[in-house]
Parts: structure tokens; C-alpha cells; sequence
């Protein structure tokens, strides 16, 4: 399988560039800067928003680790899922974007999107707001296959790989037996490659779970 990471060499774009290699992908990495996450790995300095059809023509997974980071436009991240877009109608590739937990409804209820709630961190809000709105223009298409891959409430960096994950279709927030919403970096990367080994989830946001 081949396989293009966009944000190849940040924290989970990093791990999951790792696995994908590891499982024999052969994987593109595209960064913006600093250096190659994984020596097997052929490496592409651009930008996301940079990227061409051309650069993924032979790929059969786009998997986006993108993030605008906490001090740039937060709409970057609505433009994301409009690029994605671009780089994937009427293709066969599978698109698999990181999401947002700020993107998910609080509970079944349906009622309120987590960045709506006070809990929800002020720097974030209009991260996971914009997030949210990508995620509406990607449902309106009928010509991409996309799956988005939300983190838990916690998106945990220094925990380890588990391989014990849960995957939630609902829309809303999973919580483990201790009554924890987190996720490892780990445990997500591996979902992701997952998704794309398998095929699954076409056309739905998930949300991911450390058990």
C-alpha cells in the first residue's frame, strides 16, 4: 500500500508514518519543516497547502496529521478540510484526517458540541470550531472517501502504544471504564493505520478511545 502523510514529522504524524512503514507501506512524507520523521520514508518539503494532485497520484491513502498549530488563523483549519477536498474528489484515494475532540457533541444527547462548553479550553475554541465546519463541508461532498479520525477529550502524548482501543460512530465523546476520555498518540496512530490497512469507516467521523 502506499501511502502519503501530510505533518509527517510532528507528534502523531511521526508515529504514524512509524507504523505505516512498519507494516511495509510505502510511505511519502510531507512536512513543512525540520527533518525527515523516518529514513525509510520519501520525504517531500511542502506545506499541505502546497501539495498537488500530482504529489498523490500514485497513493492510495492521503492520511492528514495537519494541525495549524495554537498561534496561527484558526481558520487554517477549516481551509484543511477544503485542500483535502480538493486533493481527493473524484479519486480513489482514502482520506484519513486527524479531526478534533472540540468537534464532537458532549454526549448521545446530541445537544452540544464539545467547543461549545465552558470546560472546553479558550485557545481551542475557534481551533476545534473551524475543525468542525471542515468536517460539515466534507460530509456535503459525494465524491471523496474520507474518514475522519477524532481523539479522545485527553489526547495523551506520553502514553504508550496499548494496541486496546475503542472506536466510537456516533458523533459524541467516548469515556473507558475509569470514566476518562484520553487517548494516547499511539493508540490513535495505530487506528489510523488500521483504517487505511482495512478500508474502514468510509464516509464517518470517529472518535477513538485508549481503553
Amino acid at each position: 500500500m502506499k501511502a502519503a502523510v501530510i505533518g509527517a514529522n510532528g507528534n502523531l504524524g511521526t508515529r504514524v508514518t512509524k507504523q505505516a512503514l512498519d507494516r511495509g507501506f510505502a510511505v511519502t512524507a510531507f512536512i513543512y519543516d525540520g527533518e525527515t520523521p523516518d529514513e525509510r520514508a520519501t520525504l517531500v518539503k511542502k506545506s499541505l497547502f502546497d501539495v498537488t494532485a500530482e504529489d498523490i497520484a500514485d497513493c492510495d491513502v492521503l492520511i492528514s496529521a495537519y494541525g495549524s498549530g495554537f498561534h496561527a488563523d484558526p481558520a487554517l483549519n477549516h481551509q484543511a478540510f477544503l485542500k483535502y477536498i480538493e486533493l481527493c474528489r473524484g479519486t480513489k484515494h482514502h482520506l484519513i484526517s486527524i479531526g478534533g475532540a472540540g468537534s464532537l457533541f458532549t454526549d448521545e444527547s446530541h445537544t452540544t458540541y464539545c467547543y461549545e462548553t465552558p470546560e472546553h479550553p479558550d485557545f481551542l475554541r475557534e481551533i476545534s470550531k473551524n475543525i468542525k465546519l471542515g468536517i460539515d463541508e466534507l460530509k456535503k461532498t459525494t465524491d471523496v472517501e474520507w474518514t475522519v479520525v477524532c481523539p479522545s477529550s485527553f489526547f495523551d502524548a506520553e502514553g504508550p502504544l496499548t494496541g486496546s482501543y475503542e472506536i466510537g460512530t456516533k458523533g459524541h465523546l467516548l469515556f473507558n471504564a475509569a470514566g476518562e476520555s484520553r487517548v494516547t498518540y499511539n493508540d490513535l496512530a495505530q487506528a489510523m493505520v488500521d483504517i487505511a490497512e482495512a478500508g474502514t469507516y468510509v464516509r464517518q467521523q470517529i472518535t477513538v478511545l485508549t481503553k
